[in-house]
């Protein structure tokens, strides 16, 4: 018999990999390892059982992974977009072409409220998607803050900016503030978008918010919003107790 703790749920973003076991996925915040190196240094000094990835970046990243659990003997699966699951239909008629994060983001929703909901994950690309009695509708996907910044200071001859990311939303008295304050204003206006569709169409609904950039959110902590430490691992967790390996 595996244990909760014994499975090892894998999120290979596009910039870092993070991971948490099945047991501690609701209680402890997932470990963040740079690239595949430090992860399979971590793995090294631990010995799981089971372990359930996804993988929005390269192709090598999961045959990598893959491989290293060939040779460990460690039983291993990695989640791809879906059709449909859990109760959740996918609006994509071509669904591979749909980030898998993005899935098991609104898969971790479905877990969290009965409402109508769209869930925001804030990460090397913001995703917005929109769930209605377990139908996604559809979504958008925009930069997130530091392409926007980059993008901004590349494709303009005088602007500057810094690498310092606003703790508020205010106003910029230089240009480099005035930068990182405006990428600041278009995240937000991310949730504040989301906020004025569903409100249009819905009396009640929820608004989920995740990923390594949620806390750019200032106004994240109204009473129809929810804040999760990582969508994708709590979709995973859903798919790690659907007996996988059964």
């Amino acid at each position: 018999m595996v244990s909760d703790g014994q499975v090892l749920l894998v999120d290979a973003g596009n910039s870092r990999i993070k991971s948490v076991t099945l047991a501690e996925v609701t209680t402890q915040a997932p470990l963040v390892h740079d690239d595949l190196t430090a992860f399979f240094c971590y793995l090294n000094t631990h010995q799981y059982k089971q372990l359930v990835f996804s993988n929005v970046g390269k192709q090598q990243i999961s045959t990598a992974i893959s491989t290293y659990c060939d040779d460990q003997n460690i039983a291993h699966k990695e989640i791809f977009t879906e059709k449909s699951r859990f109760g959740l239909k996918n609006s994509y008629q071509q669904v591979q072409k749909m980030g898998v994060d993005r899935w098991l983001a609104m898969i971790a929703g479905l877990e969290m409220t009965t409402y109508p909901f769209c869930v925001i994950d804030v990460g090397t690309a913001i995703t917005c998607d929109f769930v209605v009695d377990g139908q996604h509708l559809g979504g958008w996907i925009t930069p997130g803050f530091e392409i926007m910044r980059d993008a901004l200071v590349e494709n303009t001859a005088k602007v500057t900016a810094n690498d310092k990311i606003p703790s508020a939303l205010s106003l910029g008295s230089n240009t480099e503030d005035c930068v990182s304050l405006g990428c600041m204003a278009a995240v937000n206006g991310v949730y504040l978008s989301a906020v004025d569709y569903l409100s249009s169409k819905q009396s009640q609904f929820v608004v989920i918010i995740g990923g390594g950039g949620k806390n750019m959110l200032a106004i994240n902590h109204s009473a129809d919003t929810i804040c999760s430490a990582n969508l994708v691992v709590h979709g995973l967790a859903r798919y790690a107790r659907s007996s996988l390996f059964v």
